[in-house]
């Protein structure tokens, strides 16, 4: 088995994971550690000492809770400036047909990479989506297969290079090495999805505090991934200023009383709050809150939808549904919500194949972190 440390950095809470995993890719816990999330903002370290604190701290938890040291890690990555494109590259081989060995695989895909590098970013993943052999498609590995030319398409996904250097350099006040790096948006796909699912085509969202990846998946492999820059944290707001409160008093009506779909909410339904400089308790009807958290999902959605068609693709053939994970995953009346606006079938998505520690973890906020360590 391998041992493996993953950390999950996110704008509400830093999650550390220190798992093994066994030769079938199941994840077996050994510990966990968690830390309010200090100096991160939208993927971004916003203060270097108080960010690498808040990692310290979850990482030293995760060791006390195992009984294992643990030397580096895996991190989630996630951001604006994350960026996405489908690239391809071809090898002519021979006149006469060759054996394809796995350094002619390795050149192929080192080719696509560099047709995909850019000014200021790095690359961080670069999956083959499919090989073509000749005029012989649908090839899942072409090593050892005979070819005169090979032909690769790779999904390459990207993220600023100063927004790595950072995130690179607070791991390491921590005091910890930095092994890897795995966009979050892949990271909870990973964990909460299956290979059937995959293989139909699905898109994975995760809504975290303040900002949302995605995943779509055709063929079985990511077609598009992305973020966009609204979260729970945008819907906590709007609740906010529409009922004139407090962000903290926001945030507990809309995880009390929040209904993400406004067609399951009676009329008659009411709750009592307490604006801001009114001296009394005031009715307030729930099916307007849920207008509320309503607008704010439309328009999330509406964002990936047109980052999806930006890259030439759509959701059509997406036979396995939406998948939703991260905090606000856990809204009620979400998958309604989701259903209705993309009309296919939605679920809240929870990692899958775990033992140790399963019982919190089966919970859409930590499909991130387990996912970080199937990945790595």
């Amino acid at each position: 088995m391998k041992t493996i440390a993953g950390l999950d950095i996110g704008t509400s809470k830093i999650v550390a994971l220190l798992a093994q995993i066994d030769n079938r890719g199941d994840i077996h816990v050994l510990g966990m550690g968690e830390a309010k999330s200090q100096g991160i903002d939208k993927g971004f370290v916003t203060n270097l000492d108080l960010a690498s604190d808040s990692i310290q701290k979850a990482l030293k938890e995760a060791e006390e809770t195992s009984g294992h040291s643990i030397d580096g890690v895996f991190v989630s990555i996630s951001g604006v400036n994350i960026k996405s494109q489908n690239e391809k590259d071809t090898i002519n081989l021979s006149l006469k047909p060759s054996i394809v060995d796995k350094q002619i695989v390795d050149r192929l895909l080192e080719n696509v990479v560099t047709r995909a590098k850019e000014k200021s970013y790095d690359i961080i993943h670069a999956i083959p989506r499919n090989f073509i052999l000749d005029d012989q498609e649908v090839v899942l590995d072409p090593v050892g297969l005979k070819a005169s030319r090979i032909e690769c398409e790779a999904h390459i996904i990207k993220a600023g290079t100063l927004l790595l250097r950072n995130i690179e350099r607070a791991v390491e006040l921590a005091g910890y090495k930095l092994y890897g790096k795995v966009f979050a948006g892949l990271a909870s796909a990973e964990s909460s999805l299956t290979e059937e699912e995959k293989l139909q085509g699905v898109l994975l969202i995760d809504i975290g505090r303040s900002i949302t990846d995605f995943v779509l998946y055709k063929d079985g492999k990511p077609a598009v991934s992305g973020t966009v820059p609204i979260g729970g944290y945008n819907i906590t707001k709007d609740i906010a200023h529409f009922i004139k409160i407090s962000t903290e008093e926001a945030e507990r009506i809309k995880l009390v009383s929040g209904v993400a779909f406004m067609r399951l909410v009676d009329d008659v339904k009411k709750i009592m709050i307490k604006p801001r400089d009114v001296d009394r308790e005031v009715i307030l009807p729930k099916r307007s809150l849920a207008e509320v958290i309503q607008i704010r999902l439309e328009e999330l959605m509406d964002k990936i939808v047109e980052k999806i068609k930006i890259s030439n693709l759509n959701l059509e053939g997406i036979n396995a549904g939406v998948v939703i994970t991260g905090g606000t995953a856990k809204l009620n009346g979400i998958k309604d919500f989701a259903e209705h606006y993309f009309e296919m079938t939605a679920r809240i998505g929870y990692p899958l194949n775990i033992t140790g520690l399963k019982e919190k973890l089966q919970d859409p906020s930590y499909a991130c972190v387990c996912g970080i360590v199937k990945l790595a």
